[in-house]
């Protein structure tokens, strides 16, 4: 009986103070940050970059973001959290450095509300700062650094600016002939019958890859930053998916119902002339070009955003039946 006991005793302090972070598994946090769009506007000066986006990473094209969720620690190296993001997603060819983008001459912008979740694996563990700790602010022991793999859905609706200064829904106009709903003779080939693309949804599912730090500042605040890829399931972010599509090469259409045709005009189709490659040089508007051109979008690849956010975290209510403070 009395090896029993000291067993106990012996492993007891190991059960109890394993599990550590049951004490202070639950907090809130919110944030702000930064977004860049990744997609088809916009962007560096080369060719796009469709895999982790950076190369078009473009600091005039970054707006704001927030964010606010709900996080609970699983184990000792695992979190996971439940959040909702708002970001306005923005993006111009105008300050792009790729010359084609650049006479392209499309933007957007776009708000995306996000609904989802993330795992977290810790690579840095978190540790719990001791109720009567000794020591500092400044300990390298109260920071943790953790990637993770996130999901959910977002609402869009990309928008972009009219003569009369008013922001337009490139949705509903259709800029790509989606309301039109026919099929046609490809002008450059005529053996090649093209179709017009359907409506999209203002509704998508998002993947996010990323890293993420948090330190802790004492046992109910913490402080965090976290950069992320979101890759998405849609390519119509900024309204650009694939080839230009002109009504007034089919005059038996009607355009769609309550749209004014000079306004769809100028969305459709703003492509302004190259006057040089070398040096680049842009002139004034070119003619439309007609239905069936490429080069509007690049329908390989869907859209993606990357997100950068600071976090602030407040711990909730502890579990004090797990074991009593300790000191160190």
């Amino acid at each position: 009986m009395k090896r029993v006991v000291v067993l106990i005793i012996l492993i007891l302090p190991f059960i109890v103070f394993g599990q550590d972070w049951r004490r202070e598994s639950k907090a809130v946090y919110f944030g702000t940050g930064t977004n860049n769009f990744m997609g088809d506007l916009g962007g560096g000066k080369k060719d796009a970059a469709h895999f982790l986006g950076i190369r078009d990473f473009d600091i005039q094209s970054t707006r704001p973001t927030f964010q606010a969720g709900f996080r609970m620690r699983v184990a000792d190296y695992i979190a996971v959290k439940a959040f909702m993001t708002y970001a306005m997603l923005y993006g111009s060819d105008k300050v792009s450095g790729h010359i084609g983008r650049k006479a392209r001459n499309l933007s957007f912008r776009s708000p995306v509300v996000e609904l989802g979740g993330q795992f977290e694996y810790y690579f840095i563990k978190e540790h719990i700062i001791p109720r009567y700790a000794f020591s500092s602010l400044g300990s390298f022991r109260n920071l943790a650094a953790y990637f993770f793999i996130g999901f959910g859905g977002f609402y869009y609706e990309p928008k972009a600016k009219y003569t009369d200064g008013k922001w337009y829904s490139l949705r509903r106009l259709g800029t790509e002939g989606q309301y039109a709903n026919i099929s046609y003779t490809n002008f450059y080939d005529p053996n090649e019958q093209l179709h017009t693309p359907k409506p999209y949804k203002p509704f998508a599912a998002f993947i996010a890859i990323g890293l993420g730090a948090k330190y802790n500042i004492n046992r109910q605040w913490a402080v965090g930053i976290e950069i992320s890829n979101r890759y998405t399931s849609t390519d119509y972010l900024d309204d650009a998916h694939d080839r230009y599509f002109n009504y007034d090469d089919f005059p038996e259409l009607s355009y769609p119902k309550g749209v004014d045709p000079q306004v769809w005009h100028y969305f459709a189709d703003r492509h302004l002339q190259i006057i040089s490659y070398e040096p680049p040089e842009i002139g004034g508007p070119a003619e439309a070009y007609h239905s069936g051109k490429k080069g509007r979008g690049d329908p390989e690849y869907n859209d993606a955003y990357i997100l950068t956010v600071i976090h602030v975290y407040y711990t909730l209510k502890k579990n004090r039946r797990i074991h009593r403070p300790k000191f160190r």
